[in-house]
């Protein structure tokens, strides 16, 4: 195993494997850079698999920039709490969606974390929130290979697999190659390539 897919060790690594254990595949969904259409991606691989009967997560990582609620018209929806567990947003006919978007006071309340603080929000993402038994999570990343990335390859060692989303642009393709190289340094496949 890389150094790059080394597992983290949460403070309760049994809480976050208990979760983990309630997910059958984890799907990552990454790019290389913004604007290329990753969330879509993401929201629409997690619609289709909703509506093909399946049970599904869809937890959007990108904590500075979270746009999945918005996709999903649920951006003024709150979070329950029971007992220590957080409750995803639920969205018809069967997904749970989980954004810092949720979290701030406003919309245009701006997320001012460093690293540190970005991977532990990750890791509750994962281990506080009641996801329950998922036949898939799918996971929105943030643009690049940063520390969002590097939490969750660590925290998903296992995941099933990465989809890379790219534009024909020549920035958009060198970066989007950056993110293979990624994948291969995390040791985890890439099953899907998307050019919006």
């Amino acid at each position: 195993m890389s150094d790059l897919a080394k597992p983290m060790i949460s403070e309760d690594g049994f809480k976050l494997q208990e979760s983990l254990d309630k997910i059958k595949h984890i799907i990552i969904v990454l790019s290389g850079k913004g604007g290329v259409g990753k969330s879509t991606v993401s929201a629409n691989l997690a619609a289709t698999l909703s509506m093909r009967g399946y049970q599904v997560g869809l937890m959007d990582v990108d904590i500075t920039g979270p746009n999945i609620p918005k996709m999903f018209g649920i951006e003024d929806e709150g979070l329950d709490v029971q007992g220590e567990k957080l409750i995803p947003v639920s969205v018809p006919p069967s997904m749970k969606i989980m954004s810092m978007a949720f979290l701030l006071q406003t919309r245009d309340t701006p997320v001012l974390w460093r690293g540190p603080v970005k991977m532990t929000a990750i890791r509750q993402f994962i281990e506080d929130v009641r996801w329950g038994d998922l036949d898939y999570l799918v996971i929105d990343m943030p643009p690049g290979t940063g520390d969002e990335a590097l939490s969750i390859v660590q925290l998903i060692p296992k995941a099933d697999g990465i989809i890379i989303v790219t534009t024909p642009q020549e920035v958009s393709l060198l970066d989007a190659r950056k993110s293979v190289t990624f994948s291969a340094q995390s040791q985890i496949p890439i099953i899907g390539w998307w050019r919006t």
